[in-house]
């Protein structure tokens, strides 16, 4: 991205002038929402330019976590979505399973899971934007490519190996999945089984379904992550 000026969205204006009290002349930090970002001055009429290089601060995830999370009733998929986002995961993609006691979302609200993305990243210092994409049914979920690591969160520990697996191939990407309110229904389970997903328990506690899914990233990134060099 070469570029040295740009333009702020409304959203993003609002955010700088009205949350931050930024004043033209202040100076912040601009993502490129792809990996980069870089260090800039604000300008009059929600403008800014660029005052330092692109650089890549470390801060993702070394490998592709996908979030495949089922519908879930009220304001608590938007909590899954802010949060994930938080924990660094590179796609969010809503799931229509039998279960589910919502429907699929209207234009307007993925809209506003998008802006709840966007509003997560800012907030937690990353810098590429996850992608929140459109409900998919279950039943037509694609089968995971090769080098794809597909975990199916399941509360049955007779059907279910306990914990996370160990010994996760380096820079696998890794997919996870979470049922709603009631669980996957005993055929999706099967058929997600037989199409390869790994069936993953978590534990004896029945996990609330916007609970499930955070706890088994959560578990993910601490066994991933590395601790930053020290300075000799």
């Amino acid at each position: 991205m070469g570029r040295s000026t740009g333009t702020l969205t409304a959203d993003q204006r609002h955010h700088l002038e009205k949350v931050l009290r930024l004043r033209p002349g202040d100076v912040f930090v601009v993502t490129d929402g792809v990996g980069r970002e870089a260090t800039a001055r604000l300008e009059a009429e929600g403008r800014f330019a660029l005052i330092g290089p692109w650089g890549e601060p470390g801060r993702e995830p070394d490998r592709r976590l996908v979030l495949w999370a089922a519908l879930i009733k009220g304001d608590r998929f938007e909590w899954v979505i802010e949060k994930a986002v938080e924990m660094g995961v590179a796609a969010i993609v809503p799931v229509q399973s039998a279960r589910c006691v919502v429907g699929p979302p209207s234009p307007a609200r993925l809209a506003r899971w998008r802006k709840i993305a966007e509003a997560a990243m800012l907030q937690c210092g990353g810098c590429r934007l996850p992608e929140v994409r459109s409900v998919v049914r279950l039943n037509d979920l694609p089968p995971p490519p090769s080098g794809v690591i597909p975990l199916l969160l399941h509360e049955e520990p007779e059907n279910a190996p306990r914990g996370l697996p160990a010994g996760l191939p380096p820079h696998a990407e890794l997919w996870v999945l979470s049922g709603p309110e009631g669980g996957l229904a005993a055929e999706e389970v099967e058929r997600l089984v037989r199409a390869g997903w790994r069936q993953t328990w978590l534990g004896p506690r029945r996990l609330r379904a916007d609970t499930a899914p955070l706890v088994a990233l959560a578990g993910l990134l601490t066994r991933l992550a590395s601790p930053p060099s020290s300075a000799a």
